[in-house]
């Protein structure tokens, strides 16, 4: 089926211009290039590639993805996973516990128009979730979320991994599909040597869990891991079978200079200058409801850096102080921003238009916007 996300499509020849501000842009051009930089890494490691979509929240823009090789999508919450699906995406993992009453309800019934995999991490969420398939007539999938150093979720490695699975494949609603974990902790490490040692030492612990589940007859399919900050060193590794990372093919400033990804940063916002108080300091329309402040800042494009003394955001104004005078920018004018953290940006906006050279291809609104059940 395909994915029909709710899109406008502009006037020929629409520009970037043409946009009331703020407004968020996907350079498509870049997006591709960065797709294709991921789909070729996973396709020559010979791992399959479920791109994580809680920060793209368009299935549409997933679905790009599914075609370049994708099998599936990974959502953080029930709801996110109810929109992929309502997009005609049908392979789904929830790389998150789902608990309460509620929740666990509306993701057996989102078996039955997709094949959802759930994380678990303890027998009475497994109770809980078989519960509500056999109310539902419906079985998930599960996979055991093991803990291999980031100590937020999962089971402890070896042996409770094989305890919880056992609790697992014995449920009568639910199938049990295999482990997963998030190598978080090792994303910010600078050195690569280092870097690459961390990733190693944690994916292992995740292998070896899996491998303990088969040495007990507990057949084990999936075996998940990694994110942007991590995938060109976990996708090459023995005994996983898929790679999460999905963020990069934005691309962003926190990604490049946290996490050291060198991707293109395909997602930027541009706004319009307001205020010109003097010559060393701009005011934009864009403020934090707009551009995000966790993990990184944006950066202005076509403005040095090194000129930056301060940049701050209030509610609904960037505040832009330069060690230079400017005075080509004028109040009326645009000015455009690389993203900080795509993840902190995109839930923020209502669409996302879609670029080539300047001119709107299309725009899409933003289903995932707002999903956080």
């Amino acid at each position: 089926m395909p994915v029909t996300s709710p899109k406008t499509v502009p006037p020929t020849l629409m520009t970037v211009d043409d946009l009331d501000t703020p407004a968020l842009l996907v350079n498509l051009d870049a997006f591709e290039r960065n797709i294709e930089r991921m789909a070729r890494t996973f396709r020559q490691a010979g791992v399959s590639w479920r791109p994580h979509t809680k920060g793209i929240k368009v299935p549409a823009l997933a679905q790009r993805l599914i075609d370049a090789g994708a099998i599936g999508v990974t959502c953080a919450k029930v709801s996110e996973a109810e929109v992929m699906a309502r997009g005609g995406i049908r392979d789904i993992l929830i790389a998150n516990q789902v608990v309460g009453e509620k929740k666990v309800k509306r993701l057996a019934e989102l078996c039955r128009i997709a094949d959802v995999i759930v994380a678990v991490d303890s027998p009475a969420g497994v109770a809980e979730l078989d519960h509500a398939a056999g109310v539902a007539g419906t079985r998930p999938r599960v996979i055991v979320e093991v803990d291999t150093g980031m100590h937020r979720c999962g089971v402890q490695p070896g042996q409770p991994v094989v305890d919880l699975a056992t609790v697992a494949a014995s449920s009568a609603h639910l199938r049990f599909a295999g482990v997963m974990a998030w190598e978080g902790h090792t994303a910010a490490i600078a050195d690569e040597t280092e870097k690459r040692g961390a990733v190693t030492a944690a994916v292992a612990l995740l292998t070896s869990s899996a491998d303990a589940c088969r040495k007990a007859g507990i057949p084990v399919a999936i075996v998940s891991c990694s994110g942007t900050g991590t995938y060109k060193f976990a996708s090459g590794l023995p005994g996983i079978t898929e790679v999460q990372a999905g963020g990069g093919v934005f691309g962003d400033v926190h990604y490049r200079d946290h996490f050291g990804v060198d991707h293109e940063c395909s997602l930027t916002v541009v706004t319009t200058v307001v205020s010109r108080p003097t010559s060393t300091y701009i005011v934009t329309d864009g403020g934090f409801k707009t551009l995000g402040s966790i993990n990184a800042s944006a950066e202005p494009i076509g403005i040095p850096l090194e000129h930056v003394k301060r940049f701050t955001l209030s509610a609904e104004h960037g505040n832009l102080r330069l060690t230079v005078e400017n005075t080509a920018l004028k109040a009326g004018d645009r000015l455009e921003w690389t993203v900080g953290y795509s993840d902190a940006t995109v839930f923020m906006h209502d669409e996302i238009h879609g670029t080539r050279n300047g001119v709107v291809e299309g725009s899409w609104i933003i289903e995932g916007r707002g999903k956080l059940q």
